[in-house]
């Protein structure tokens, strides 16, 4: 399936090499890169191997811009009957097993972040900050930069369109084609860049570290933005510059709306993913986050009747479907109780289906209209690296379209709640059930390396405190781009785990930015 490195961990005085950490601790969550990964054009800034330092873990790239080193690390998520309580996770660096399969055979799984070409990965770079503008020569760089004013996929905010090497416009595609620019000459477009906008893998990483972090401590010691019963990074979300759970945390503004600068959130330590000064920041709110490695290619139909009926019947001339698809309804008239929300269905002609669990005896009558959107969801196959996808819907490597889908990625089936009609809006959690699976592969080990639940037990329309009641927008739709993190404005659903499934590769928000990754071999 992928090949392992092997190669021995040095020591410094002042720590170990390529570690993660311990929960709980200082400098967990981050770590010292190992000098022969190191590549072309980054400098290690001082104090980056001094666990404790503001820069540990902390390096710079020659456009200026700061990235984390993220030590590969393997993960146990508790089911109450595996050494751990629901819900609980262990974190172990990745010296801790001889190799993967004894890490399995111990139950713990490497994260899906860890594999990128086919190969087991020593760890990950990735940007302290959202990207912002910067000049590189005599062009436009996305750099991350503190205090820089977020780029956006729209015109009339810091748009993504003026770095130089974007040709696609203000679209949130145009994120794969800023992060190619960082190491071109003068910001041009380089095809063979290290850099990619980062993956939803990435995202979900830093948000498990966060998680185990957070559960791990007890006091603000070595967690900044610990608090009990909300242990999670803080961030720009209450559309007041401050976050909706700690008002202590204000953000300078960048001059629109209630947007703020990158990484310029007071009690800085508040707002990174393991509440310290060495941490990656701005994952809770600020600006969602274009998150590539997940798309979906969708086809809708034109629905001509609904009925007034326990169960609802649906009437598409020729649907095609079968018993037990998804399907997203949208648009209906008169019988606007139906609209906006998943169902599983029931064939029951080739005209005809209806939704499980839905009784429309009471709704409005149906009048005209109505969409049915049914589709594939697909991950980035381990073989694909993340640098080689392309920002387009046509060619082998395109991120979005049948073509590049076929060559670069693999059917998954996400966990979305249907039952009696789903809505769109859910958030992560749902009373004591388990919300992350716990295998160490498969199907399973693979949304809980996108960070998404393990099945519709795992989310409901409130929300659990652990997991920061994040936001977990499920919808289905043709050339999907998924978001992470939310923006100033989401309120207490913004978060470390908070996703978004309802936009496309075209799509184009104020609000939306990115930020980059890189792997090494």
């Amino acid at each position: 399936m992928f090949m392992q490195r092997s190669r021995p961990y040095k020591y410094l005085a002042t720590g170990e090499v390529n570690v993660i950490g311990i929960p709980g601790t200082m400098g967990f969550g981050v770590g010292i890169c190992p000098s022969y990964y190191l590549p072309a054009g980054f400098t290690p800034l001082p104090g980056y191997d001094i666990r404790g330092h503001v820069n540990y873990g902390n390096y710079q790239y020659e456009d200026g811009s700061v990235m984390c080193w993220i030590p590969k690390f393997y993960y146990k998520v508790g089911t109450g009957s595996n050494g751990l309580s629901v819900n609980v996770v262990d974190i172990k660096g990745g010296a801790s097993f001889a190799n993967t399969a004894a890490a399995n055979d111990d139950g713990y799984a490497l994260h899906r972040a860890f594999i990128d070409g086919g190969v087991e990965q020593p760890g990950f770079f990735i940007d302290k900050y959202i990207c912002s503008r910067n000049a590189k020569g005599t062009g436009w760089v996305a750099s991350s930069i503190r205090n820089g004013n977020p780029i956006s996929t729209a015109g009339d905010h810091n748009p993504i369109a003026e770095v130089t090497s974007v040709s696609l416009g203000n679209r949130y595609a145009s994120a794969i084609q800023a992060a190619k620019g960082r190491s071109g000459v003068n910001g041009a477009l380089d095809a063979a860049s290290i850099f990619h906008c980062s993956s939803r893998f990435q995202y979900a990483a830093l948000a498990l570290l966060s998680l185990a972090h957070g559960q791990a401590v007890a006091s603000t010691a070595n967690c900044a933005w610990w608090q009990p019963g909300k242990a999670y990074p803080k961030g720009c979300n209450n559309n007041a510059l401050r976050d909706t759970d700690d008002t202590s945390v204000l953000y300078i503004s960048d001059g629109y709306s209630n947007c703020g600068k990158t990484g310029s959130g007071s009690l800085f330590a508040k707002t990174t993913h393991n509440g310290q000064d060495c941490g990656v920041a701005d994952l809770n709110g600020l600006m969602w986050e274009v998150s590539i490695g997940a798309t979906c290619i969708a086809a809708s139909k034109n629905i001509t009747a609904a009925t007034k009926a326990n169960p609802c019947q649906i009437t598409i001339d020729g649907h095609g479907y079968t018993t037990g698809d998804i399907i997203l309804i949208t648009s209906v008239g008169g019988m606007t109780e139906l609209n906006n929300k998943l169902y599983t269905i029931t064939v029951t002609g080739a005209d005809t289906f209806t939704l499980d669990g839905v009784d429309s005896s009471a709704y409005t009558t149906y009048t005209s209209g109505g969409i049915a959107t049914k589709g594939v969801f697909y991950v980035a196959k381990q073989a694909t690296r993340m640098r080689d996808f392309t920002p387009g819907n046509s060619q082998a490597t395109d991120h979005w379209g049948a073509v590049g889908v076929a060559v670069m990625m693999e059917p998954f089936s996400p966990a979305f709640k249907t039952a009696g009609g789903g809505a769109t809006y859910q958030q992560f959690g749902s009373g004591v059930n388990q919300v992350l699976s716990e295998a160490t592969s498969g199907a399973d080990w693979i949304k809980t390396g996108l960070g998404l639940p393990a099945d519709a037990s795992g989310i409901d329309n409130t929300g659990i405190d652990s997991f920061g009641k994040d936001r977990y927008y499920q919808y289905i739709l043709d050339e999907l781009c998924l978001i992470s993190g939310a923006n100033w404005y989401s309120d207490y659903a913004a978060g470390v785990w908070s996703v978004n499934w309802g936009f496309y590769r075209a799509s184009s928000l104020s609000s939306v930015g990115f930020r980059c990754g890189a792997y090494l071999v």
